[in-house]
């Protein structure tokens, strides 16, 4: 099974930040993944990759990572990994996050003022807006 100690390593040998080997456990990996500076190295490195990301699975999904499921969600930071997802969005309580990686397909639905911020690496994802959400790209 990959450790968390291994991902980092990897990615910091691709030039992650040094600062990133402070993660010691899923939950903190995931926060920086969530990260605006995680999201751009991922996107720039299309790390992990989706076998990656299959041996992390049962480890990351407490945390809002999801590899090849389908999934249902309300105003939840998310990442779909090749997998399906419908994720709902309403009011201002904070601005959302949704990452897309290997193919993932994700329907977001956006109301009440919602912002959203979308990291699209590698996947597809349409926008139902009711004409007061924002959506950042």
């Amino acid at each position: 099974m990959i450790e968390v100690k291994d991902i980092l390593n990897k990615a910091i040998g691709m030039g992650a930040c040094s600062q990133s080997g402070k993660a010691t456990d899923w939950k903190s990996l995931v926060w920086l993944f969530f990260s605006p500076q995680g999201r751009e190295f991922c996107r720039d490195k299309n790390y992990p990759s989706l076998e990656m990301f299959r041996s992390m699975k049962g480890n990351i999904e407490p945390f809002g990572v999801h590899v090849e499921e389908d999934v249902k969600a309300v105003n939840e930071d998310k990442a779909i990994i090749g997998g399906t997802a419908e994720l709902t969005f309403q009011g201002t309580d904070k601005a959302y996050k949704v990452i897309i990686m290997h193919s993932g397909n994700v329907r977001i639905k956006i109301s009440n003022y919602a912002v959203v911020r979308i990291e699209n690496i590698s996947g597809n994802y349409e926008i139902i807006n009711d004409g007061t959400g924002k959506v950042l790209i």
